[in-house]
């Protein structure tokens, strides 16, 4: 109701769209009060309010605010809304932290909530979360209230201490406060710090990640470079691996990945895996689940006319036009053989790749330029004998643009507290 009142005086000034959501879980029998009185008080101030009904799994607090967030993640997108405000104040994080503190979480769960956090929907682009009571005491909002003769609902189920948040607020908070007056603006003040000190770490791992040659980010050739990455200082291995791996990981997990060596495989959750090997870290998807690529493979090849050098095999390639006219590019197939430069016969592209000692990750995201079963330029890697040409061929020379595994392929990091 603060809020509400809050916001509707500034709307008027500053001349903005407001809109209201309530959210009913459905585990109340005084739940359809609460809405009604909701949406009458909206009504007085001419706010448009939505009503949403919610199924919860179960009976978590946690499972509720999924619910809820959903909800208004739905709410959001059907007004076009940028900004979501959030009533939670100066109690409400003194709590988090304790709870945070409690689980055992690092800087990330002791920062507990911020003023201003971004929330990435695919659907939306993102939504803006303003929690602009965040410093404010519940007891400020309450005198504030009575002294506008201003109603407001209480939710019975928080009188009891049947879940840990309600534990905290009527028997831990209360036993701090009364030797330590200003705890709560303390744990809120620390929770700011290890904000902006988690936002720095953030970053700089993120800088890490997006330095030339140390990550991959598509998937699913997704990887870490692991020498640099192990040299890391523990802090900011911890970020790096948590800004990489496709699925969130917690402190256990984060930290048995953060020990794997060269050779070993660990599952992670939802069915991705890590492979270590001496040059990279590889985050391989779920088996039988295909990963859609999020880069074009194969790239593409531009072809020029032949200017006397053979190029570096890795990009570019001499080639005659009569074997590239009669080529196509395409990833690696069983019974795919090539006879390498130089060698005196061909070998299967299995014992080519050993060879070229390329990750076994890697192997099918290889560019491939072939002549049915025949490999002519395994791109990145190297040609065949029948790529040779002499002075006065008629050739060509080829470039391939895309994307190569193993290469320096990082796109922008998000930097999404998760």
């Amino acid at each position: 109701m603060a809020l509400l009142q809050a916001l509707h005086a500034l709307s008027k000034e500053e001349e903005f769209f407001l809109s209201a959501a309530h959210v009913d879980h459905g585990l109340r029998e005084s739940a359809g009060l609460d809405a009604e009185f909701v949406r009458d008080m909206c009504e007085g101030l001419s706010v448009p309010c939505r009503v949403y009904r919610v199924q919860v799994q179960g009976k978590s607090e946690d499972a509720a605010r999924k619910a809820r967030y959903e909800a208004l993640r739905e709410a959001c997108l059907e007004n076009g809304t940028v900004v979501l405000a959030l009533a939670h104040h100066q109690r409400d994080q003194a709590e988090t932290v304790l709870l945070h503190l409690f689980r055992g979480s690092g800087g990330g769960g002791l920062s507990a909530m911020a003023e201003s956090s971004w929330r990435g929907w695919p659907e939306s682009g993102g939504l803006l979360l303003w929690r602009p009571l965040l410093s404010v005491s519940p007891e400020i909002i309450r005198a504030a209230l009575r002294e506008k003769g201003i109603p407001w609902r209480e939710d019975e189920t928080n009188a009891g201490d049947a879940y840990l948040r309600n534990y905290i607020r009527h028997q831990v908070l209360p036993a701090v406060a009364a030797r330590i007056p200003r705890a709560e603006e303390a744990m809120g003040r620390a929770a700011k710090i290890l904000s902006e000190e988690e936002a720095y770490f953030r970053h700089e791992a993120k800088l890490f990640l997006e330095r030339e040659n140390n990550a991959c980010l598509y998937d699913p050739c997704r990887w870490v470079r692991y020498v640099p990455l192990a040299r890391l200082h523990p802090v900011l291995r911890r970020h790096a691996l948590r800004l990489a791996c496709p699925v969130t990981l917690d402190f256990e997990t984060t930290e048995r990945l953060s020990a794997l060596s060269p050779g070993e495989i660990m599952n992670l959750p939802e069915g991705w895996r890590a492979q270590c090997s001496k040059e990279y870290l590889h985050f391989l998807p779920p088996v039988g689940r295909e990963i859609p690529p999020a880069l074009p493979m194969p790239g593409t090849l531009i072809v020029q006319p032949w200017n006397g050098e053979t190029g570096d095999g890795i990009r570019t390639q001499a080639m005659k036009k009569s074997v590239y006219e009669n080529c196509r590019l395409r990833s690696w197939e069983p019974g795919d053989r090539i006879h390498p430069l130089g060698a005196k016969g061909s070998k299967s592209m299995q014992d080519y790749f050993v060879d070229k000692k390329l990750p076994r990750p890697f192997r099918r995201y290889v560019p491939l330029l072939c002549m049915g079963e025949k490999v002519i330029w395994a791109i990145g890697a190297g040609a065949s004998e029948e790529a040779r040409v002499s002075p006065g061929d008629d050739a060509v020379l080829l470039t391939y643009e895309g994307f190569l595994p193993g290469a320096a392929s990082c796109p922008p990091v998000q930097n999404n507290d998760r």
